[in-house]
């Protein structure tokens, strides 16, 4: 038994020792947009930003994990018409979300010291989100939001969660790094979202109203405290 533990004693030490897959805490900041593509509510995306603290973890030279703990704000043009229905137009929207992300980066090339290192990066991510919301407390009365001419209260009732799988690009040199990722939500972001169309016992008889997100996101961090290896 005493042999055994002090072969593992070797086994991880050696790793440590030739490790060079970046280990440690960084903060990172950026450019977010996210889009919602939905055929139930007509709106584009505009640039936000995010903000973050990754830890990074691992012992093999070509690849580790990145946990990530962040905030993001999106902002999204929503078309709508107001009372007279003459023409179409745009209010702006917003929503923040406060995610959960566990990634994988492989490096093509490897992390050393005073080199540049890159690969590709691949996780799962969960959110919480604030509901959508007008940006800066505009005033949106009279406005309703196309195709279905939801108002203000209708859009509040956006869903709180999203969950999905992100992709992207990962690289840096010695304490800087950047990503690229493309993050994709599988939750339904309208699926609490009614139209005004009841029965005389209140039950709802609208349609069930479809969007999910899709975000790009390109940060820069830097390490703060790294791991002794």
């Amino acid at each position: 038994m005493k042999k055994l533990t002090i072969l593992i004693t070797i086994f991880f030490f050696n790793l440590s020792i030739y490790s060079q897959a970046p280990r440690g805490f960084y903060i990172a900041a950026g450019f977010n947009q996210t889009d919602l593509k939905s055929s139930d509510l007509l709106s584009e995306g505009k640039p936000g930003f995010y903000a973050s603290v990754n830890m990074l973890m691992g012992y093999h030279e070509n690849y580790n994990y990145q946990l990530e703990i962040g905030y993001k704000q999106n902002n999204l043009d929503v078309k709508y018409v107001d009372g007279d229905f003459s023409e179409a137009k745009t209010s702006k929207y917003k929503y923040a979300d406060f995610n959960f992300g566990l990634y994988l980066n492989y490096y093509i090339l490897k992390p050393e010291e005073d080199e540049f290192f890159v690969g590709p990066q691949a996780g799962i991510f969960a959110s919480l989100l604030d509901p959508l919301t007008p940006s800066k407390g505009a005033d949106v009365t009279g406005q309703y939001y196309l195709p279905y001419l939801l108002d203000e209260n209708d859009l509040s009732n956006s869903s709180k969660i999203n969950y999905g799988v992100g992709l992207g690009v990962t690289g840096g040199y010695n304490r800087f790094r950047f990503d690229l990722r493309y993050s994709l939500g599988l939750a339904n972001t309208l699926a609490n979202v009614e139209v005004n169309s009841y029965n005389e016992t209140n039950t709802y008889t609208g349609p069930s109203l479809n969007g999910k997100t899709n975000s790009l996101t390109f940060g820069i961090s830097y390490k703060i405290f790294a791991f002794k290896k």
